[in-house]
């Protein structure tokens, strides 16, 4: 029953955003309200149990793409740059958790920030390895976060360019690793 509750709560997020209530999940779900706070004490509960399995799901993703053999330094990069939690969520969700559950948005800066050590390592990598040229990675890691958190503030920006947050994370990635300059152009 408690992934039933939190495979309810995911939809409701999607379709409604964080505000949804404990009485839409017992409606969802047509159970009684004892069945659902037998399983979750409180909203806020819940909403940490979600925000826990995401980022379980995005832990794991990341360690089989760093564990994959058959992919190189550039490739792993760009992989673990466009993971993000498997649920659509829209940006204004995100505000919202960001607002009303800040205990569980910073669990999600915590990774960010973890996440952004695991890039550091295959940036250097690859740069030890000839594959990039090296850069100053402090300087990288505020445009490539300094990126993420204006996406994350400017919910208008996905409406203005029909783009997902993963579409814009895949052309953030796209540009942070090949740049600007047409290999083909002239000096």
């Amino acid at each position: 029953m408690r992934d039933q509750i939190l495979a309810a709560a995911i939809e409701e997020i999607t379709e409604s955003g964080i505000k949804f209530t404990m009485n839409d999940l017992v409606r969802r779900l047509s159970i009684s309200k004892s069945t659902l706070y037998a399983h979750f004490r409180s909203k806020e509960e819940l909403v940490g149990a979600i925000v826990d399995l995401s980022l379980a799901t995005v832990r794991q993703k990341e360690k089989s793409i760093l564990d994959d053999n058959t992919l190189n330094v550039a490739e792993k990069l760009k992989a673990l740059t466009v993971i993000y939690p498997p649920m659509t969520i829209s940006i204004l969700a995100m505000l919202d958790l960001k607002r009303h559950f800040p205990k569980e948005w910073e669990k999600g800066e915590r990774h960010r920030i973890e996440k952004w050590k695991t890039i550091e390592s295959l940036l250097d990598q690859g740069i030890k390895a000839g594959c990039f040229r090296p850069v100053d990675l402090t300087m990288l890691s505020l445009i490539f976060n300094g990126t993420v958190k204006e996406l994350m503030d400017d919910q208008d920006f996905f409406i203005h360019n029909s783009l997902s947050f993963n579409d814009a994370m895949n052309k953030v990635a796209d540009i942070i690793l090949w740049g600007i300059m047409n290999p083909n152009g002239a000096e």
